[in-house]
């Protein structure tokens, strides 16, 4: 049976892709800095050990979405090495960390960067239009019209492939081959203003840069050269910089186009559902109703019509 155990956990590890494995590594490095500290075995799983953790992380003012991060990725491990935490002592340490949070919201202090400011069509058209006519804006258009249409994490966005990208009369296809939950496709429509298009965007790229395979969107050096791929850390610098060329009073990154993708849809009427498909987000998902809430609030306000 452990043989099997064994092999599942090999599996499922095999499946995820390279940016959480990474996270989980980094989360492991700092477990093993605490359980050092502290004197006590790697494998320690118990309730004590896992709520201590939190409290560690919490004297080092660590963000609670950190220390949530953190705790998962100490789950992780302690799992891949036989010492998985029994369901009792990981809502120990939740509990704890919900506490943390509490404190927080009671004081009126904030930790760490908070969620991305999502993206609208407001700024998306302003971002657009402030685009330089070179190359590299171009290419700027494309990315952030491309990485709003898809609700791409800058990961995924820099690991497009031309091929990833086919037209169809509706628009395009794009075929996002990483993320989180797995990969997806979506269907990208044309856009009805023509400077918002991402179809539009993309064929300009493709006719202004000459590439005709490999990474779809590219890195340009001070001569105009097309160089590799970008990064997904390159993708989220463009879109800041996007942000801050037009004058955007939100402070944009790579992750706002995605948060912007899900409000507007909701804002546009479209259920959860349909966004969630789009997305790739799984249909209960707390950070997409979190989303959504930012239009629902005011859509359906229990103080609307009563009189006031």
């Amino acid at each position: 049976m452990k043989v099997l155990d064994a092999m599942a956990e090999e599996y499922v590890r095999d499946q995820r892709p390279a940016n959480t494995t990474r996270a989980y590594a980094a989360d492991w490095k700092v477990w093993v800095r605490y359980v050092t500290d502290l004197g006590i075995p790697e494998d320690s799983a118990t309730a004590g050990a896992l709520v201590g953790f939190v409290v560690w992380l919490e004297k080092q003012d660590a963000a609670p979405s950190t220390i949530d991060r953190r705790l998962t990725g100490a789950v992780v491990g302690l799992r891949q090495r036989g010492a998985e935490p029994a369901k009792a002592v990981t809502s120990a340490a939740r509990a704890a960390l919900n506490g943390y949070r509490r404190r927080l919201a009671e004081a009126g202090e904030k930790r760490g960067r908070g969620e991305a400011a999502a993206m609208t069509i407001k700024d998306l058209r302003a971002m657009s239009a402030a685009c330089p006519d070179t190359l590299s804006g171009v290419r700027d258009r494309a990315v952030m019209l491309l990485a709003f249409s898809i609700a791409g994490r800058r990961s995924e966005v820099a690991a497009l492939l031309v091929s990833d990208i086919v037209e169809a009369p509706e628009g395009l296809v794009v075929t996002v081959r990483t993320g989180k939950t797995g990969g997806r496709t979506v269907a990208v429509p044309y856009g009805s203003h023509e400077g918002t298009c991402p179809v539009r965007a993309w064929r300009a790229w493709l006719a202004a840069s000459g590439i005709t395979g490999g990474p779809a969107l590219r890195r340009i050096d001070r001569h105009g050269r097309v160089l590799g791929g970008l990064t997904g850390q390159s993708v989220g610098t463009i879109i800041t910089k996007a942000g801050e060329r037009a004058g955007v009073a939100a402070h944009l990154t790579g992750h706002s186009a995605r948060a912007g993708l899900a409000t507007e849809a909701r804002r546009a009427g479209h259920d959860v559902k349909t966004i969630s498909a789009h997305t790739g987000h799984a249909p209960n998902s707390a950070v997409l109703f979190r989303y959504m809430r930012t239009v629902d609030q005011w859509s359906d306000n229990a103080a609307a019509g009563i009189g006031l």
